[in-house]
């Protein structure tokens, strides 16, 4: 049931949403943990490929297109392509925060690559930077287990598989599925999923998999599944960008307190994601 504050507020903000404003009730506690009495106008805390994410002291950080532009409008703050290898707009040392949630699995490793080495020019000395992602070490156990019920959410285009096999395919290449709206594409059937995890160790399995993709289709569909991760591979990547301080944490237990508020971080498919941090 929407209590009457909270239809009237939701009335204003559609009214404010062109003018990229909006009034959302925070508790106060949450709003102590930042020095800042506004959000800074040099950004200080950043949410990458943040989506619908808003809070007041916080700059998101997106590339604009027609899947994500109602969740973006009157939200994005820099427009950014992930894909570019272009660096940050930000200044050596200047960010305290970083967030990316449920991005990286949307770009390929060259992009991560990239991005991680830039996020490390940016944050100051201490600052924190926390990826999620699906955890593909869980899904693959639940795929060996035969536990179809670990994936509980439809896909980016409103299907749940009953197979286990495109399930699990739609976590890492979602283009290679049966329900891809893209027809024209390469589809792996169950029995092909089987065989090549079967015939592979499991990186090598993934990275197969993943290498068949069209490397334009993202372009006409950003919101799916191209790479895959473990904390392995991430931690191997931070540690190339020069990160020292790199360890696989859980949900909600940010070493910043201000990524702790689990209302506001860490809330996308929890039962399945991977949470790792490191810091400068």
């Amino acid at each position: 049931m929407i209590k009457p504050f909270q239809l009237g507020r939701n009335i204003i903000n559609k009214i404010l949403a062109p003018f990229g404003i909006e009034i959302i009730r925070f508790n106060r506690p949450d709003l102590l943990l930042y020095p800042e009495l506004k959000r800074p106008e040099i950004p200080r805390y950043i949410n990458i490929g943040a989506g619908s994410f808003y809070h007041p002291y916080w700059h998101n950080l997106d590339t604009p297109n027609d899947y994500y532009a109602d969740s973006q409008k009157g939200r994005l703050h820099i427009q950014y392509d992930l894909t570019s290898n272009q660096p940050l707009p930000f200044d050596d040392g200047t960010i305290k925060v970083a967030y990316t949630s449920h991005v990286i699995e949307h770009i390929h490793n060259e992009h991560v690559e990239h991005l991680f080495r830039e996020v490390y020019r940016c944050l100051q000395p201490g600052g924190v930077f926390r990826i999620t992602c699906p955890d593909m070490d869980l899904e693959y156990d639940a795929f060996i287990r035969g536990d179809k019920d670990f994936w509980k959410e439809p896909n980016a285009y409103g299907v749940l598989s009953d197979s286990i096999e495109q399930r699990f395919l739609d976590h890492f290449a979602t283009a290679l599925t049966a329900a891809h709206p893209d027809k024209s594409s390469l589809k792996l059937t169950d029995d092909n999923v089987r065989d090549i995890f079967s015939s592979m160790p499991i990186d090598a399995a993934f990275n197969f998999i993943i290498n068949t993709l069209s490397p334009d289709l993202q372009k006409s569909y950003p919101g799916d599944h191209i790479n895959w991760f473990n904390y392995d591979k991430i931690s191997s990547m931070l540690k190339s960008a020069n990160f020292e301080h790199v360890y696989e944490s859980r949900y909600g237990q940010s070493r910043s307190p201000q990524l702790r508020n689990t209302q506001l971080f860490d809330s996308t498919c929890p039962g399945l994601s991977l949470y790792v941090e490191c810091y400068k």
